[in-house]
C-alpha cells in the first residue's frame, strides 16, 4: 500500500471531525480507529497513545465549562450545568476523534516508505532531513536496549538509576556516530546535487489507490462546502 494513502485518509478524517463538530461523527470516528486499532500491535500502541492525550483535553474542557454553564443542576464544590457538560463532552469527543483517528491511520503509514516516495517530488535534503527526525526514536530505542544488553552482560545491574544515567553518553556519542557513517556513502550518492531522481525500489501505487485518495480529498471539500452554506 502506498504510504500516501493512509496519510491522506488521516488528514481527512481530522478535518472532517474538526469541521462537523458533531458529537455522532466523533463517535463514529472513535469506533473507526478502535475497529483498526485490533489490526496490529502498533496500531493498538497509536489508540492508545491518541486515548492517553485526550484524557488531559477532556479534564480540561470539563474544568472550563461544565461549571459556567446557565443551567445548573447539581453543586458539587462547584456547579454543575448541563449545558456546559453538552459543550465540554463535544469538544472533548471531538478532540479524541481526531487524536485517535489521526494516530491510528498514521500508523499504516511505512516511513521508509514515505521517505522514498517523497524523493520523486521533494528535495533530497529534506527528505533526508525529515526521515532521520522520523528514524531518530526507532534508533535510539534499538541502541538503548543494546546499550542496555551490553552492561548486563558485563554483571551491571541496570535496575538502578545510576545505570540508566551512564548509559545516557554511550547512546548520544552512538548516534552522532552513526549520523557521520551515513554522511559518508550520501555525499558519495550526490544528495546534495540538483537533478531528476529515480528510484532503485519504486514504492507500489496503484491507480485503485490514487483514485481512493481523490475520493476522500473531493469528499472532505464536499464537508468544508456544506459546512460553509449550513
Amino acid at each position: 500500500m502506498s504510504p500516501l494513502t493512509p496519510l491522506t485518509a488521516a488528514a481527512c478524517a481530522i478535518i472532517t471531525v474538526m469541521v462537523l463538530h458533531n458529537v455522532w461523527v466523533s463517535a463514529a470516528f472513535i469506533a473507526l480507529a478502535v475497529v483498526l486499532a485490533f489490526v496490529g500491535r502498533r496500531h493498538r500502541r497509536a489508540l492508545v497513545a491518541g486515548l492517553v492525550l485526550s484524557v488531559p483535553a477532556f479534564l480540561s474542557y470539563l474544568l472550563i465549562y461544565v461549571p459556567f454553564g446557565d443551567v445548573e443542576v447539581a453543586r458539587v464544590l462547584l456547579p454543575i450545568t448541563s449545558d456546559g457538560a453538552a459543550i465540554a463532552t463535544g469538544l472533548g469527543l471531538r478532540f479524541t476523534a481526531m487524536t485517535c483517528a489521526g494516530l491510528v491511520l498514521g500508523s499504516f503509514v511505512d516511513a521508509d516508505a514515505l521517505m522514498r516516495r517523497l524523493q520523486l517530488s521533494v528535495p533530497a535534503p529534506l527528505v533526508y532531513m525529515v526521515g532521520t527526525v522520523v528514524r531518530l526514536l526507532p534508533m535510539a530505542q534499538q541502541r538503548w536496549r543494546t546499550i542496555r544488553q551490553v552492561q548486563a552482560s558485563r554483571g551491571v545491574e541496570v535496575g538502578t538509576w545510576r545505570s540508566r544515567g551512564a548509559t545516557v553518553l554511550p547512546l548520544v556519542v552512538g548516534l552522532i556516530d552513526d549520523a557521520a557513517q551515513r554522511a559518508r556513502p550520501l555525499q558519495r550518492t550526490g544528495i546534495g546535487e540538483p537533478g531528476p531522481r529515480t528510484l532503485l525500489l519504486p514504492v507500489p501505487d496503484s491507480v485503485v489507490q490514487r483514485v481512493c485518495r481523490w475520493v476522500m480529498v473531493l469528499g472532505v471539500v464536499a464537508v468544508l462546502v456544506a459546512a460553509a452554506v449550513l
